[in-house]
């Protein structure tokens, strides 16, 4: 059943962020959160299908990325991906963690939670940025994509606040996240020995959901009302977050 739950997680999150761009990676990554029980592996999986959802938008939207932006993006997201390698190296060489796994990662729930209210009601508007914020934002969201998991609501201010157009928006953003979910796989095999291949009956039906649901989108884009996904997606958000808080600290 909690397969089924995820597939359908899956598609619909990936139709959502096919047609306004955001909200649907943050939505799968909140639940499975609730559904598997191990931290770390929450954020993995979530990067593996991510990787093919975002590549899916990308290659759909081709013909509108912005590519100075993800020039900008990719020579500050190295860096941020490289400093969390080496924060989860430095944990498990020099402060007696016998593995990576023994981070305790599961304080990933309620921050996650505490992460999406947030997001949803307390971040404030952000005035006009220069072009070069994107080089700080991609170091800030190497180190989001691999501690918690999604970095799209923080650099979706600054693809608003460019200006830029829809398709624009969509296209650009997803393949600065899909750089992130690519850049944080070796981090993951390496420090905590996830084996992708081992996986692949669980992650192989959310992948092909989120490519369908990505190519249905497409078609959809302009002709749904994007006020309800907005509502809706804010909805779904909140009772994510609060269940997330208030199970771990039950």
């Amino acid at each position: 059943m909690e397969s089924i739950v995820l597939v359908i997680a899956a598609f619909l999150t990936s139709f959502l962020s096919a047609v306004i761009g955001m909200g649907g990676g943050i939505t799968l990554l909140g639940i499975m959160a609730i559904i598997i029980p191990t931290g770390y592996l929450v954020v993995a999986y979530h990067g593996i299908i991510q990787l093919v959802s975002n590549i899916t938008r990308t290659t759909v939207y081709r013909q509108h990325i912005d590519i100075p932006i993800i020039k900008r993006f990719f020579i500050g997201l190295l860096p941020g991906l490289l400093l969390s390698a080496a924060m989860i190296y430095g944990a498990t060489t020099y402060f007696n963690t016998l593995s990576a796994a023994d981070l305790k990662i599961d304080f990933l729930k309620p921050a996650i939670g505490v992460y999406i209210i947030w997001f949803l009601y307390l971040k404030k508007k952000k005035k006009a940025i220069s072009k070069e914020s994107y080089k700080w934002m991609g170091v800030v969201a190497g180190i989001a994509t691999v501690f918690i998991g999604a970095m799209g609501p923080l650099i979706a201010p600054l693809f608003i606040n460019d200006k830029l157009k829809k398709e624009s928006i969509i296209a650009t953003k997803a393949a600065c996240q899909a750089a992130g979910h690519l850049g944080k796989i070796p981090i993951f095999f390496l420090f905590f020995n996830v084996s992708y291949l081992d996986d692949w009956s669980v992650l192989l039906p959310l992948i092909i959901a989120v490519y369908i649901g990505t190519k249905i989108g497409k078609l959809m884009l302009g002709k749904l009302p994007e006020a309800l996904f907005q509502n809706l997606f804010k909805a779904v958000l909140t009772l994510i977050a609060i269940q997330l808080i208030v199970i771990q600290l039950w």
